[in-house]
């Protein structure tokens, strides 16, 4: 494959990360190619040997290569990953990879979610426009409809939808995506966890409370709310785990 990059020298990882990217989309590299030696990169990226190992761990992190010792930098995405993806999907596939890097601590996502949500809720009450409030209002309708006492795996898809709506009313679709790669990794716990009637009665008024913050336009009772209602969740699942395993099949 031709190695030519007429783009001028780059001084720091960061950009060389952002050369390795131009390099796979100019060459029409593929998943499991493999990029040129770390000194031929060094000459034609006009940076040493160790910019450009920093700089292909960085991009290791990012999903685009994986480092193998003794072979190389190994191409994990391709063209059409760059072109045929919006910038917030990108992201979002990069964050991603980071999460399926070894274990990660289910409750530092947790919080990692937490500080976003607040984030995006508050964005999303300084936005507001009665008019775009519409979908929010209904999935919270759909919700109140589904009787207490009916187990409804329909109320659990809906309960991320809430999320993932005022996700998209913060405007920032970046922070949007990243939501939505934190709920799939956090999904398989919070099913763990029966929706009793008391919890799902207390996830319907703390919806409510934050819906009427955001059609009020209030920042600072948006945040509180979402708040204390990601905490709760947070709590059930500490509840969850001061619990031992069931034995030979015992709920």
């Amino acid at each position: 494959m031709s190695t030519t990059d007429a783009m001028s020298p780059v001084h720091d990882a960061k950009n060389v990360v952002g050369r390795v990217r131009n390099l796979i989309v100019s060459n029409h590299l593929e998943r499991g190619d493999r990029l040129p030696p770390i000194r031929e990169l060094a000459v034609q990226f006009g940076v040493k040997p160790g910019t450009v190992r920093d700089a292909l761990l960085t991009a290791q992190a990012q999903g685009l290569v994986k480092v193998l010792p003794r072979v190389g930098a190994i191409v994990q995405t391709s063209e059409e990953s760059f072109t045929g993806q919006d910038e917030s999907e990108r992201i979002g596939a990069n964050i991603a990879g980071v999460i399926g890097q070894g274990d990660q601590n289910l409750f530092h996502i947790l919080e990692t979610r937490e500080a976003l949500e607040i984030a995006m809720v508050a964005r999303a009450a300084e936005r507001r426009e009665l008019t775009e409030l519409f979908r929010l209002r209904q999935i919270l309708a759909d919700m109140v409809k589904i009787p207490l006492e009916v187990e409804s795996p329909e109320f659990a898809k809906l309960d991320i939808d809430f999320h993932l709506e005022i996700a998209r009313l913060s405007g920032n679709s970046v922070m949007a995506s990243m939501l939505r790669m934190l709920l799939v990794e956090i999904k398989p716990h919070l099913d763990r966890i029966r929706w009793s009637d008391n919890r799902r009665d207390s996830a319907n008024e703390s919806h409510a409370r934050i819906y009427s913050s955001l059609v009020v336009g209030d920042v600072a009772q948006a945040q509180s709310e979402m708040r204390d209602h990601i905490r709760s969740t947070y709590n059930s699942l500490l509840d969850e785990m001061r619990k031992p395993p069931a034995v030979n099949g015992d709920e």
